[in-house]
């Protein structure tokens, strides 16, 4: 690992990139702690901090059901999985207690729902997904948050990161009729965002970072496979299909996306804590 960081530290100098922060094994390791680490993202977070000797603390609500996460575990003696469902609280309070002398430089909140898009349309609202889609993203978020900000406050970097989503953003809807779907999630990640900005100036005076970051549109459902054709497209997606087919919207690999963000949030400073950004760092209109 010394030599693969001498020689990351030599690349950057040579081409004046800016790199995530990659641990050395002889001087101090950072450590992330990654909610919903089972899949898509989350897994790919775990897995790109891990490769860079971070040590990584992957959650999940069932590590028995999370093979991809399991095998990754296997593979990186620096990774530990535990359980964690965000939305029980007492489950939340019961890992913070164990882990009450772990210090955390980086807490990372990814575990979100988007719930299913027929109940999430006027006139035809799921309210019980409703409530789920607030009980995970919104409330779950800050829970978690505010149990572990204590392991963030001994961690060196003390920074806790959010994915946000422009779904959230207010003043993204414009035009009449626009963006007339996903009531329950929109309404959670605009609500999310309130709150991460309120306890971006809570935590200011600790010198504690609050990152809310957009990862865009990631393909973590297939999305390519079925602009090819390859994969049939739910009823649900066709319209992002449509957009996509069209080049209106534009699609990142997992592990693209999560890489990009990797160096945002190293880049993260006091300065930025409480905005809204996005992945390639560019600000978003809340």
């Amino acid at each position: 690992m010394r030599f693969l960081t001498r020689v990351l530290a030599v690349t950057i100098a040579l081409t004046g990139i800016n790199a995530p922060v990659a641990a050395d094994s002889d001087a101090y390791q950072p450590t992330v702690l990654v909610t919903g680490s089972n899949r898509g993202i989350g897994l790919e977070f775990a897995r790109q901090y891990a490769g860079l000797g971070w040590q990584v603390i992957a959650t999940c609500r069932n590590p028995a059901k999370a093979g991809e996460l399991q095998a990754l575990a296997s593979q990186y003696d620096n990774l530990t999985v535990k359980a964690l469902d965000i939305t029980d609280h007492e489950a939340v309070d019961t890992l913070a207690a164990a882990l009450s002398d772990q210090p955390i430089d980086l807490l990372l909140n990814n575990a979100a729902l988007l719930g299913d898009f027929n109940g999430q349309y006027f006139g035809q609202i799921d309210y019980e997904l409703f409530a789920q889609v607030l009980a995970v993203n919104t409330i779950g978020t800050l829970k978690v948050s505010e149990a572990f900000v204590d392991n963030v406050r001994a961690g060196e970097m003390k920074k806790i990161v959010t994915l946000g989503s422009a779904a959230g953003s207010i003043a993204a809807i414009k035009a009449p009729g626009g963006h007339t779907d996903l009531y329950a999630y929109r309404a959670s990640k605009a609500a999310l965002h309130l709150l991460m900005r309120n306890l971006s100036l809570e935590l200011a005076d600790e010198g504690i970072v609050v990152g809310l970051i957009n990862p865009g549109l990631v393909d973590t459902r297939g999305f390519a496979d079925m602009v090819s054709g390859d994969k049939e497209t739910p009823a649900d997606f066709q319209q992002i299909v449509n957009l996509l087919k069209a080049g209106v919207l534009q699609l990142s690999t997992v592990e693209e996306a999560v890489s990009l963000m990797i160096t945002r949030i190293d880049e993260l400073d006091p300065e930025q804590s409480g905005q809204f950004i996005n992945a390639d760092g560019n600000p978003i209109p809340w």
